[in-house]
């Protein structure tokens, strides 16, 4: 099932104001209409994917300290950078890319 954000706040009132009719009426003994429970399940891969998000907001977005690292020691001439090293890096992400 696609679930989609773009529902007029008047269609969710309605389907609301439905839903505590039929509360309503189930509570008074008088079940006019029997609607089936709504559930949802998320897949294993998706509840994955949200430890994997839960765990990566506990990093920091930069590096400080690397970051003046760096910028240190390419003020002063000393940061090498292995091109083979950068090479190998780009076709990995190319290839996890692709996967995704």
């Amino acid at each position: 099932m696609r679930v989609t954000n773009n529902l007029d706040p008047r269609q969710v009132m309605d389907v609301y104001r439905k839903r505590l009719k039929i509360e309503e009426n189930s509570k008074n003994g008088s079940p006019k209409h029997s609607s089936p429970a709504d559930s949802v399940e998320i897949s294993d891969r998706a509840q994955e994917l949200q430890l994997y998000r839960a765990h990566l907001k506990k990093f920091p977005e930069v590096r400080d300290e690397l970051v003046q690292s760096v910028r240190k020691r390419l003020a002063e001439g000393t940061y090498l950078i292995d091109r083979k090293k950068v090479a190998e890096g780009i076709m990995e992400e190319l290839r996890v890319d692709r996967h995704v």
